[in-house]
């Protein structure tokens, strides 16, 4: 690993700026969820949440050590000389995608987990929703369970999903 000099690491920190994309090399996936990476003499970091739009467990599940890949700068702390990077800014927001073109349909779901309050369904990979305990009207769910769902509400800022179930046969 090229290592810059203080005046070469300074320059090319302050030569960074919020939404730049940068080519870099994935060194290590720590076990704790933190991606490092090498920007040609800088190591960068990408936090388990910028990794991937759907929920992963760890980065090893969509990246490997040694791949190059592009990645989003999030932000410089010239302070900690410490770069932010993000991955899943360069892909599409499949929750915005959703919102766009299927709000008010009725769509197919998997149960994933019932709650007191009600259950949640996975209407797309990575895309969860909860159909409220008084929408349930004394259905019987269980995680598995196949159901039709209407995707109700979506709050892309608190990606929320609500969703309702529906006698309408999905489209």
């Amino acid at each position: 690993m090229l290592t810059l000099r203080d005046g070469e690491r300074l320059d090319f920190l302050q030569g960074l700026e919020r939404g730049q994309v940068v080519a870099g090399l994935v060194s290590h996936i720590a076990s704790f969820g933190v991606t490092f990476v090498e920007l040609g003499g800088v190591e960068a970091q990408m936090n388990i949440p910028e990794v991937s739009w759907s929920p992963v467990d760890s980065p090893a599940d969509v990246i490997r050590e040694g791949q190059e890949l592009p990645f989003t700068v999030l932000g410089v702390d010239m302070s900690r000389e410490r770069v932010s990077l993000s991955l899943k800014d360069l892909t599409p927001d499949p929750l915005r995608e959703l919102a766009r073109t299927r709000l008010g349909d009725v769509v197919p779901g998997r149960v994933t987990k019932v709650m007191e309050w009600g259950a949640f369904v996975e209407v797309q990979e990575g895309i969860v929703g909860l159909v409220p305990h008084d929408d349930l009207a004394g259905s019987e769910l269980r995680p598995g369970d196949e159901v039709d769902v209407e995707i109700a509400a979506i709050n892309v800022h608190l990606r929320q999903v609500r969703l309702g179930l529906s006698t309408r046969p999905a489209r």
